[in-house]
């Protein structure tokens, strides 16, 4: 594991070595472009702890995440790619004409352009069992997962946007689905909540918070839940559960960078800088390019960029 790299200042750095980081990394080498990754964790992201991606092209027998994440290192490496790990980034500042990142060892790096792809993270539910089961039954990706549970029971915990349309795509599999909200009411669009409300295949527990998942033989077999109004628990056995309550992006070392975030911290690019009622003062000249950020110069890809659609492909193409 290479935890410093060989030099200082390179024609590219990429901050984070997820699917968007490593298919930057990948055509910026075959372009003969310099290029350093900086990855705080594992390489691969979030996809590197998905136990099968089934919805990627290519792969029509699906592919672990493990397996896919080294895949794509290896052809980064391939093309003379440099990767580093284990660096947490701190700071992000433009110095002149080039910009300059600070990792957590005190390291300064420099490049003409940078792209952040540093991801998001699921939020968790932080409850007994979420951690031991997680792969085993419990899970953040309907698309991904939802075919495991053909003619079985999930249930899904949130209760806005995400929660109930990923239950509607559920419901092409699972026999029943039910839908765990915290509140008395969904924090969803009208439309989605008459079509969720209005399918015999969901159920909706009201007021209703997640205590602990359980199991056995490394499977989860159900979920302790209450009831936060009559504070009455049981047990709703189901075959698998999805966690929808919300991404965290991995944006916190941008404070002070002059990068604009939408209220949520996932970075604004593009055509969307220019919807702010205020055109970016760096652009007087020239719009901002498709995955540009408002410095010029530095772009955002994959699930950290605002309005993305939070899919492995999807990732991989915003990075090429």
């Amino acid at each position: 594991m290479k935890t410093s790299a060989s030099r200082s200042h390179y024609a590219l750095l990429i901050l984070g070595g997820g699917p968007a980081g490593l298919t930057a990394a990948l055509y910026a080498a075959r372009e003969y472009i310099d290029t350093l990754v900086i990855e705080r964790a594992a390489f691969g992201g979030q996809a590197a702890g998905t136990e099968k991606l089934e919805n990627f092209p290519g792969f029509p027998d699906g592919v672990t995440g493990i397996e896919f994440s080294r895949r794509l290192r290896f052809q980064a490496e391939k093309y003379g790619v440099e990767l580093l790990q284990a660096q947490e980034i701190v700071e992000v500042r433009r110095h002149h004409n080039y910009h300059r990142v600070k990792t957590g060892d005190g390291q300064m790096y420099s490049a003409r352009a940078l792209l952040i792809a540093t991801g998001s993270r699921y939020k968790r539910l932080n409850v007994s069992g979420e951690n031991e089961y997680l792969g085993a039954g419990v899970h953040f990706c309907a698309t991904c997962d939802g075919p495991f549970y053909v003619k079985k029971r999930v249930a899904v915990i949130g209760g806005g946007n995400s929660a109930t349309e990923e239950s509607l795509l559920l419901t092409k599999f699972a026999d029943q689905v039910t839908i765990l909200v915290r509140n008395s009411r969904f924090k969803a669009t009208k439309i989605i909540q008459e079509s969720v409300l209005s399918n015999p295949k969901i159920d909706i527990r009201w007021n209703t918070e997640v205590k602990a998942f359980i199991g056995e033989h490394s499977k989860l077999t159900g979920i302790r839940i209450l009831n936060n109004k009559t504070r009455t628990e049981e047990t709703l056995p189901v075959d698998g559960a999805f966690i929808f309550i919300g991404l965290t992006p991995n944006t916190g070392f941008l404070e002070g960078s002059g990068i604009v975030l939408d209220p949520w911290g996932f970075v604004v690019t593009g055509h969307n800088l220019l919807h702010r009622g205020k055109r970016p003062k760096d652009y007087p000249d020239r719009d901002p390019h498709i995955l540009e950020t408002s410095v010029p110069g530095i772009f955002a890809a994959g699930d950290v960029r605002d309005k993305s659609t939070k899919q492995v492909a999807s990732a991989v193409g915003e990075g090429a």
